[in-house]
């Protein structure tokens, strides 16, 4: 097996085992008991996540952009990092829906934050489970804008490395 396959395959299982790992997390922690406290805490959590996590993504971003295939500059971390932004929003909606359980029409679950999460950033929106409250359509307004931001972002590395090759 070639370098280049050999990497390219480490990569791949590297991404995938993130995203299992992710997911796991994101299954186990205890949102229900510890909850948001208070607006401002809220506000400010949500905050630092969202940082962190384009923070992330930019890195990645800028990994794959400035990177000759090596050092984890696949465009698979970019995917990776994108589906954390997934689960960091399935989680401010589950914890949003477990303190105030009519704002998300239909999100009972984990795995129903989870759905509504990529919902919103596959752009599908099947509609089955919503936003009620003003609230709950600002956070996912906020998804939507963090995923257009994303998308430009990403076509336009994509289009420089491509002129450059």
């Amino acid at each position: 097996m070639g370098g280049a396959r050999r990497e390219a395959l480490i990569n791949a299982v590297a991404t995938v085992g993130a995203v299992v790992v992710c997911t796991a997390v994101y299954y186990a922690l205890p949102f229900d008991v510890f909850g948001i406290g208070g607006t401002v805490g809220a506000v400010v959590v949500f905050d630092l996540g969202l940082l962190a996590i384009s923070t992330l993504i930019m890195v990645q971003v800028h990994r794959f952009r400035h990177g000759d295939g090596r050092r984890g500059s696949s465009i698979a971390g970019v995917v990776a990092a994108l589906y954390l932004a997934v689960l960091f929003f399935a989680a401010v909606y589950f914890a949003i829906a477990r303190h105030q359980p009519d704002v998300i029409a239909s999100l009972r679950t984990k795995t129903d934050a989870l759905y509504f999460s990529l919902s919103i950033t596959s752009t599908v929106g099947f509609g089955d489970v919503h936003a009620i409250s003003q609230f709950a359509r600002a956070v996912a307004a906020v998804q939507m804008a963090f995923n257009i931001g994303f998308l430009g972002m990403a076509v336009a590395v994509l289009r420089t490395r491509a002129t450059r090759a």
